[in-house]
């Protein structure tokens, strides 16, 4: 099935029309050798070789020996962080295919070195499957997740393969510099900060209800098959999440210092952000960048995938107004768009207003925890 879709462009967030990857690549579970019949050995050379082949210059020793070896650039900083995606809790094989999803593995993980104002350097990325998996679904990941690594002059370094009961898990781990002392880091905000985010809120989490709504249907066939163009809109955004790494290094170098992503929603990452600082957050509804047509789409759900569905990977700022306006006259246009949303003020917790001074409004649940 080719089907034409609206995604976020990865530059700008704007919508732009592209031919949906699922039409030409692979889906999990069409056939070939599985991991047990080719063997470790093997396995282990054809993702090596293929990380090989997307590997930047700055590695001195790439994949292939039993570490590689990384010389960091002079006078910089180095930022680590590392990340998973587990299969029936973050992804299910019908939603996605094998090649997006090594695609998505990376810039989940990438984006935690955006929210932080760094420049990844390097990855590594661990498989845990079950021999029964598929070697060309295997291999699918490592091509998407080492295409994502070229894409942001990240080198994958090598990683891991291991057997596993159940089902797919990827953990990518990743390295970036900065210069010293320039990180956005969450327990730098002050009251009376303005607080804002890039790009759109919500059509993450409309996309992982459509495909439940898929799911939940009935319907035979892959959640693709019984979706909407509307609806495939919104898939699109949950399979192909930016990193805002040029936002993040654009704002750190800038002057801001009080940053972080918002993987798990607005409301929840802008409590992490106010409790670091010793701040109350406070937003403010009419201010949100909600993702274009979301209201449309979700009438009923809309303002819940906004702020509490996570899983748009945008990041969220906290500065003093005066910079934030002067980041605005000035900001690119290559750049995800920043939108003032709240802001820091004395106290603790998050309160979400109908405007600006406004009154209260009740804060749909977080639907991004792991433990509720």
């Amino acid at each position: 099935m080719v089907v034409l879709l609206r995604e976020p462009d990865s530059a700008n967030g704007s919508g732009v029309t592209f031919l949906s990857l699922t039409s030409q690549r692979r889906h999990f579970d069409t056939g070939g050798p599985t991991l047990a019949e080719t063997g470790e050995e093997e396995v282990l050379r054809l993702l090596a070789e293929i990380a090989a082949g997307g590997s930047a210059p700055v590695l001195v020793v790439g994949p292939g020996d039993d570490a590689a070896v990384w010389q960091p650039p002079a006078d910089v900083e180095v930022a680590l962080t590392q990340d998973a995606l587990v299969e029936e809790r973050d992804f299910r094989r019908t939603w996605i295919t094998p090649w997006a999803l090594g695609r998505r593995a990376f810039t989940v993980a990438v984006s935690d070195l955006a929210a932080m104002g760094a420049a990844p350097a390097w990855c590594t990325a661990t498989l845990c499957a079950p021999g029964s998996t598929q070697l060309e679904d295997v291999l699918e990941i490592q091509r998407g997740l080492v295409a994502a690594a070229a894409g942001a002059g990240c080198a994958v370094a090598g990683g891991d393969l291991s057997d596993a009961p159940g089902g797919i898990m990827i953990d990518v781990a990743a390295g970036g510099t900065a210069a010293p002392g320039q990180w956005l880091q969450r327990s730098t905000g002050q009251p009376g900060d303005a607080l804002a985010v890039t790009g759109h809120l919500g059509a993450a989490a409309a996309g992982v209800a459509a495909l439940r709504l898929a799911e939940f249907s009935g319907l035979a066939g892959r959640p693709d098959d019984s979706l909407s163009d509307e609806l495939l809109r919104w898939v699109a955004a949950y399979r192909a999440p930016v990193a805002r790494i040029d936002e993040g290094r654009h704002l750190a170098n800038a002057g801001v210092r009080c940053g972080g992503d918002i993987s798990d929603g607005l409301l929840v990452d802008a409590g992490r952000t106010a409790a670091a600082s010793g701040c109350r957050a406070e937003l403010w509804l009419d201010r949100l960048p909600v993702a274009p047509g979301l209201r449309e789409s979700f009438p009923a759900d809309w303002l819940g995938f906004a702020v509490a569905g996570g899983e748009d990977f945008e990041l969220l700022v906290a500065a003093p107004p005066a910079l934030l306006r002067e980041l605005a006259a000035e900001w690119p246009a290559g750049l995800a768009p920043l939108s003032v949303v709240g802001r820091l003020t004395e106290g603790s917790g998050v309160g979400l207003l109908d405007h600006h001074g406004g009154t209260s409004q009740a804060s749909p649940p977080a639907r991004s925890r792991h433990w509720g």
